[in-house]
């Protein structure tokens, strides 16, 4: 009986997710005549050390920027559930400063710059401040400004 030569597997960059192989930005091993069928289907490109920089970075990056825009878009929904009441009276006004503190202490670090309040609120009611979260995502902030 003739011995069968070993083959040797061929290190790949998976372009997308590939059942029972792996997912989108991994290497892994696959035999040539396998190699050369995901090649053809263009799902693999040839895991070299330059090929590696070029073409894993976009997808690190692609992810970091869903993953960051999942974030985003949770905290939006956080804050739209909570409701915040502030107290003025004649002498004082409510402020991006009293805002941003506000939403400190429950646990939110949004900066002055990204509420938009197009000038002191000095009138006791109910009040939508619109917070710039990034992504073009804006959350709708509700407070209560009594007397």
């Amino acid at each position: 009986m003739a011995k069968r030569k070993k083959e040797k597997k061929i290190p790949v960059l998976i372009l997308e997710d590939l059942p029972n192989l792996g997912q989108r930005g991994e290497v892994v091993l696959v035999r040539p005549g396998y190699f050369k069928y995901l090649i053809e289907q263009k799902k693999v490109v040839l895991a070299t050390r330059e090929r590696l920089e070029t073409e894993l970075k976009p997808l690190l990056l692609e992810e970091k920027i869903k993953s960051r825009e999942k974030e985003i878009k949770k905290i939006k929904e956080e804050i739209e559930k909570i409701f915040l009441e502030f107290k003025i009276n004649q002498y004082t006004s409510l402020t991006k400063e009293k805002i941003v503190k506000a939403l400190k202490e429950k646990g939110f670090g949004i900066s002055r710059g990204q509420i938009e309040l197009k000038e002191k609120i000095k009138e006791p009611g109910e009040y939508n401040i619109p917070i710039h979260l990034g992504f073009n995502i804006i959350a709708q902030l509700k407070i209560k400004v009594i007397r």
